[in-house]
């Protein structure tokens, strides 16, 4: 096993060569193309519409965009952690011009704080907090709104038409992970763990497989649907310092302790297929480790990108203008310039083999996108007061220009081409995106 101390990524490889400079002399050509690329900019611009369908807000009023063209408005009916909260389904018009239409309404635990949904195999998921310790997640019937059952935990779907509920259950002192069955709610297996010490292995949306990860003793792969111990791996070393995280990438397990005073984090590899320790990696504070296609990335402010080769660590190529990866698309990387996420950011495309630029797409704010494999969609302000909405294509490498919204603040979150953003007032509005 190999232990490699990154420290100052600075001069691992070579660095991606500077774009030339710009060309200089006639400036009146010059001055003549920018003008004709003003022009084509303009007159290719979207122009401001108003919402498709406008949804009544308030306070604590939150809504939810879920694929599959639906929209779910949650009231609060009684306020704390423990009261209730009324949820009514909407289906989304089939084009801009329609109107909402009412499904059903029902009532779900958590007056207030956590608010998630989910759609899987005919039902809907909906997960609030009934206290400040306990998760509940309400199964219902997806055409109807029938409740089915009601149990504590965030839920998951696994393969088999089963459910993973993990989280504190009440009278518990510590966490457990309970696999049910999706109709009924009932219990298929079930085991304790350490919070954090847990990893899912997916087949397309769904868990195949779990990896749990004990404080001491042997690592174990159990088969999502029945539990069954598929493999038992090398044992952790007890005693790690600080908190302890769990992740995969590829046909990799990552096993990460957190130094809780200075920041520094030492990752552990492990082969998935039999858990055999494989590499450490030792990050300082200001180092991240995230996966960017085929390759593991170490992203910093200081020395920008640098993919490593997951089976052996060698360097493969450094790209010192980005710092972390947003999205992988086939063998395109969408990479931003810094780390503040929820902030206007400077985005590009580059080619995940060689780290080379192909395209910079300008300053963005990312859409929460609920289907984590759909558009990418960008917003930015404009000058007149609008909400300029683009679709980031790592395919095509550009920033296409799709929507300006009128007078919105910016609050905005999409599932596929569905928009829905807080309106002044605290109504929302509703748009359907162009292709």
């Amino acid at each position: 096993m190999t232990v490699i101390d990154l420290g100052e990524l600075r001069g691992a490889v070579e660095p991606e060569p500077p774009r030339p400079p710009r060309a200089v002399g006639r400036p009146l050509r010059v001055a003549l193309a920018g003008a004709v690329a003003l022009l084509t900019l303009a007159a290719s611009a979207p122009v401001a519409r108003p919402a498709s369908a406008v949804v009544p807000g308030g306070p604590g009023v939150e809504v939810l965009l879920v694929g599959g063209g639906r929209l779910y408005v949650a009231v609060p009916e009684t306020p704390g952690s423990g009261g209730t909260r009324g949820v009514t389904v909407y289906a989304t018009p089939a084009g801009a011009g329609g109107v909402l239409r009412p499904l059903w309404r029902t009532s779900v635990p958590g007056g207030e704080g956590l608010f998630q949904v989910q759609e899987h195999g005919g039902f809907v998921l909906i997960t609030g907090r009934r206290d400040d310790r306990v998760a509940e997640t309400v199964a219902l019937d997806a055409a109807t709104g029938r409740q089915r059952w009601r149990q504590p935990g965030f839920p998951t779907p696994t393969v088999g038409g089963g459910l993973l509920l993990s989280g504190i259950v009440e009278g518990e002192t510590t966490e457990l992970l309970r696999v049910v069955d999706l109709p009924s709610g009932r219990l298929r297996w079930s085991v304790p763990v350490d919070r954090g010490r847990t990893a899912h292995h997916y087949q397309g949306a769904e868990i195949d497989r779990v990896v749990l990860i004990p404080e001491s003793g042997r690592i174990e792969a159990r088969d999502a649907g029945s539990g069954a111990v598929l493999r038992a791996g090398d044992p952790h070393p007890a005693g790690s310092p600080g908190y302890q995280s769990a992740s995969l990438a590829g046909d990799l397990l990552l096993l990460t302790a957190h130094d809780g005073i200075g920041g520094s984090r030492r990752v552990t590899a492990y082969g998935l297929a039999v858990l055999d320790r494989r590499w450490e990696l030792d990050l300082p504070p200001t180092q991240s480790l995230m996966e960017c296609g085929d390759l593991l990335c170490v992203g910093s402010q200081e020395a920008g990108l640098l993919a490593l080769d997951p089976a052996t660590l060698r360097p493969r190529w450094v790209n010192p203008r980005w710092q972390w990866v947003a999205a992988v698309r086939g063998d395109r990387l969408l990479v931003a310039a810094d780390g503040m996420r929820g902030a206007t950011v400077e985005f590009a495309v580059l080619d995940a083999a060689t780290g080379r630029t192909v395209a910079e797409l300008g300053g963005w704010e990312m859409v929460p996108n609920q289907d984590p494999d759909g558009p990418l969609f960008g917003i930015r302000r404009t000058r007149e007061g609008g909400l300029l909405v683009a679709e980031l294509d790592p395919a095509r490498a550009v920033a296409r220009w799709l929507d300006v919204l009128p007078e919105i603040p910016g609050e905005c979150h999409s599932a596929g081409r569905d928009l829905v953003c807080r309106r002044p007032g605290g109504t929302y509005g509703w748009w359907r995106l162009p292709r």
